[in-house]
Formats: C-alpha cells, sequence, structure tokens
C-alpha cells in the first residue's frame, strides 16, 4: 500500500509536469501562430509598399515626361521668340542700313556680317540666298534691277519669317499652358504617390516591429519549455523508477504466490483425488456387499425350494437306505420361515467394509 501510494504520489506529480509542458507547448503554438499571422501582415504591408512605390515611381516618370515636353515647348516658343525678336531688330537695324546705304560708322561687311546669321534662317532659294549679299553691300544707288529685285525679296522674305514665328508664337501659348498644367497635376500626382509611399512604409515598419515582437516572444516561450525540460525529466524520471519498483514487487511477489498457489493447488489435488477414490472405493464396496447380499438370497431360496420338494416327494427306499448329506439335513430341517429370515437378513457393514477394502 505504501509503494502504491508512492507510486500515485509521483503520478500526481507528474499529472502536474505534464499539465505544465502542455502549458509552455500551447504557448509556443500561440505564438508561432502570431508569428505566422504577424509575417502575414508584413508580407501584405510589403506588398503594399511596392504597389505604392511602383506607383510613385509611374507618376514620377509621368511627371518628368511632362516637364521634358513642357520644357522643350516652352524652348521652341523661346526660341521662336528669339529669332522674332532678332529678326525684327534686324529689318530696323543693320538689313535697314544695308538697304538704304545709311551704315554710319560701320562698314558694310561689318553689318553683313552681324546680319548673315540670320539671314540663314530665312526661306530662301539658293539663287536668292547667293545673291543676297553682293545686292547689300551695294550702296541703293549702286544696285542695278536684279540687285534691287533681291533685296526687296529678302525683306519680304524677313516678314513673312517673323509673322510665321509671331502666329507661332501665339498658336503655342495656350498648348504651353496646357502643357504646364500636365506638369502641375502629374507633380500632384507626384506628392500623393509618395504620400501613399510614406503610409505604406510606415506601417510596414509597424508590422516590422510588431513582428519583431512576436518573435521575441516565441524565442522566449522556446526557451521556458527548454528551462523546463530538466524539471519534467526529473518528475518522470522518479515516477518510472517508482514504477518499476512497484512492477519489480509484484512480479517477485506474483511469482512466489503462482508458485505457493502452484504446491497448494497440487496438494488439494491430491486430497480430491485421494477422495474421490475412497468414494469410489465406498461405492464399489457397498455394490459388492448387495451382490453378496443378492447371492445369500438366491442361494437361500434355492435351498428352500429343494427342501419343500423333498418333503412332497415320495421317500425312495435307496434313498432311505443312503447317508444323509449334512447339507441336505441343514435344508430338511429348516422351515419356511426360517428361508424367509434368511432372505431378508442384510449383510453386515463389517463383511460390506470387509469387501470393499
Amino acid at each position: 500500500a505504501t509503494m502504491q501510494a508512492s507510486l500515485d504520489a509521483e503520478n500526481e506529480k507528474v499529472a502536474g509536469a505534464e499539465a505544465k509542458k502542455a502549458e509552455l507547448e500551447e504557448n509556443i503554438l500561440a505564438a508561432e501562430t502570431a508569428l505566422s499571422e504577424a509575417q502575414a501582415v508584413t508580407s501584405a504591408h510589403q506588398t503594399e509598399l511596392s504597389v505604392a512605390c511602383a506607383a510613385t515611381q509611374s507618376v514620377l516618370a509621368e511627371v518628368a515626361r511632362a516637364r521634358e515636353m513642357h520644357k522643350a515647348s516652352d524652348e521652341a516658343q523661346a526660341l521662336a521668340q528669339t529669332d522674332k525678336d532678332a529678326l525684327e531688330a534686324a529689318v530696323v537695324g543693320d538689313f535697314e542700313k544695308l538697304k538704304s546705304g545709311d551704315v554710319g560708322d560701320a562698314t558694310p561687311e561689318t553689318l553683313y556680317q552681324n546680319l548673315e546669321p540670320l539671314l540663314l534662317k530665312l526661306d530662301l532659294d539658293t539663287s536668292l540666298r547667293s545673291a543676297t549679299k553682293p545686292a547689300l553691300l551695294k550702296a541703293p544707288a549702286g544696285r542695278g534691277l536684279f540687285d534691287g529685285k533681291v533685296v526687296e525679296e529678302l525683306e519680304k522674305s524677313f516678314v513673312t519669317n517673323i509673322e510665321e514665328l509671331s502666329s507661332k508664337i501665339a498658336d503655342g501659348q495656350p498648348a504651353s499652358e496646357a502643357r504646364a498644367a500636365v506638369v502641375t497635376q502629374a507633380e500632384a500626382k507626384v506628392i500623393e504617390a509618395e504620400s501613399v509611399q510614406k503610409t505604406a512604409a510606415d506601417v510596414l515598419a509597424a508590422s516590422r516591429a510588431a513582428q519583431k515582437e512576436v518573435q521575441a516572444t516565441l524565442k522566449a516561450v522556446k526557451a521556458n519549455l527548454t528551462a523546463y525540460k530538466p524539471e519534467y525529466k526529473k518528475a518522470t524520471e522518479a515516477r518510472d523508477q517508482q514504477q518499476e519498483q512497484v512492477q519489480t514487487f509484484m512480479d517477485v511477489n506474483a511469482a512466489s504466490f503462482n508458485a505457493l498457489a502452484a504446491k497448494v493447488s497440487a496438494r488439494k489435488k491430491k486430497a480430491m483425488a485421494a477422495a474421490a477414490a475412497a468414494a469410489r472405493a465406498g461405492a464399489a464396496a457397498k455394490v459388492a456387499a448387495d451382490a453378496e447380499t443378492a447371492d445369500k438370497a438366491e442361494w437361500a431360496t434355492e435351498v428352500g425350494v429343494e427342501a419343500v420338494a423333498t418333503e412332497a416327494a415320495p421317500v425312495d427306499s435307496a434313498d432311505k437306505e443312503a447317508a444323509p448329506n449334512s447339507s441336505a439335513e441343514v435344508a430338511i430341517e429348516m422351515s419356511v420361515e426360517e428361508v424367509s429370515k434368511v432372505v431378508e437378513t442384510p449383510a453386515s457393514f463389517d463383511t460390506a467394509a470387509n469387501l470393499g477394502a
């Protein structure tokens, strides 16, 4: 009983240890589940940030294109304005001086060199372009009809080109403003996309921080289980040792009990066999006694019948002369009542015992 009580106590300790171990394992499972969920959240926020970054890059590329187009348009407009201003200045300046011959302190050659880059911007045919310099370097009085015609066409070309540039500048202004609006819209998209990207980055950072906390928790609960394992092992080993002692005790005593039971059983079987043999012997003795009694009764009956027959039959002279037999004499002398008594007389217990023996 003491050993069983000790085993029960150790089992109770192990049950507590099992419960504590199960609790620690449940903590690990919960932490692993929380980490898995945190990783999923982090992954989702990482995807959101990637999408936001891609959107930001897209609108940045869009604003870059819009700015480039606007810049090119503005440069074209500015160039057109510059060319227009230069042509207009030349018309009233160097070209007018060469045309009128009033060159002042400058030489016709210098004035022409100043005018020559602008002449390249004019839409002149080859013959007119080649005749421009000789005609302009001549004084008005020295120009012939052809030279005068060249100067006149050149002036018309200036006017035409200035008008075209003015029209281009005027027409390009709304387009420039529209492109400027596109740039403004694209820049607004960039601001919005960058805001979304920043929010996504902040959310991702928060989710990563939360994930690190869950990882720390998981590490801690695993450490708790590792630290508890020696105590759990100690409890289970003590239980196993106690259980082994109980089992050893039971095995040894059970073997002794079985051996004793076998001996007792053998003795009991021997006694039972002896009793059975005695019973069989008694039954056989009774049967023999009963048989002996029956034989005696049958013999007595036969003797009585013979005696009666002898009395009834006539006596032969030869028989009368013969010496009487001892058995016959006894039978003759016995009456019918005596024969009946002999038949009814039971066998004695001694005879039955002797027969059984």
